[in-house]
């Protein structure tokens, strides 16, 4: 496997957190020894434990001489949890592959000099699309101080959304309607107008199949 396809795997592990994570990002790590995956991680909740130390728990010695593979720079300040700049560091990472830097002004290039200085040889950019990608929402919060934004509506081809006489139920299908609540449950609020609320009465719940949901 190359780094691209290990990068891979981490974005994967990253998803696990989807509508999880908020305000922090989506990490995914994995590390690797001997060309295979000897222990992965993602970040789970704001206020624990990052993807890297997650995986480097699970590493143990195996750490040592190792490459890390993170979609995001690891952090290099002190705020809920320690600088996993540093854990990697003296875990013993040989070799660390980032997807992208991370736009927070408490970290931009700090993690990777932290690594750098250690001695640990840095590779940044492998799949950087696909992790800017992965964060949309984090990355327009974070320079921009304003939040990441999804319009919703449903319409029929012609342009309208409901008949004349206002009734809208249904002109869309099952699997649209799942598809809402599963934005449901990525996002952080859901926003409607008074008329919405006034005339429909919204629950605004996330009602998934299987019963979970934020």
């Amino acid at each position: 496997m190359q780094d691209e396809d290990f990068m891979r795997e981490a974005l994967e592990l990253a998803r696990n957190a989807e509508g999880r994570t908020s305000p922090n990002p989506m990490v995914g790590a994995v590390i690797v020894r001997g060309g295979r995956i000897v222990a992965a991680g993602w970040h789970r909740k704001a206020g624990t434990s990052h993807a890297e130390v997650h995986a480097l728990r699970m590493a143990g010695e195996l750490a040592k001489g190792a490459t890390l593979y993170v979609t995001l720079e690891p952090c290099s300040h002190y705020g809920r949890t320690g600088p996993c700049a540093k854990a990697v560091a003296e875990a013993g990472v040989k070799r660390c592959v980032i997807a992208m830097k991370d736009p927070n002004p408490l970290v931009s290039g700090r993690g990777i000099k932290i690594l750098e200085d250690a001695g640990v040889e840095v590779v940044c950019g492998v799949l950087e699309e696909e992790a800017r990608r992965l964060n949309e929402a984090f990355l327009k919060w974070v320079p921009e101080k304003m939040p990441f934004v999804a319009l919703k509506t449903a319409m029929t081809l012609d342009g309208k959304i409901a008949t004349r006489t206002g009734a809208s139920q249904w002109i869309t299908n099952e699997a649209s309607r799942r598809r809402v609540h599963e934005y449901r449950d990525i996002y952080d609020s859901i926003l409607v107008g008074i008329g919405t609320v006034l005339h429909d009465d919204p629950s605004l719940t996330t009602r998934l199949p299987d019963g979970t949901g934020k």
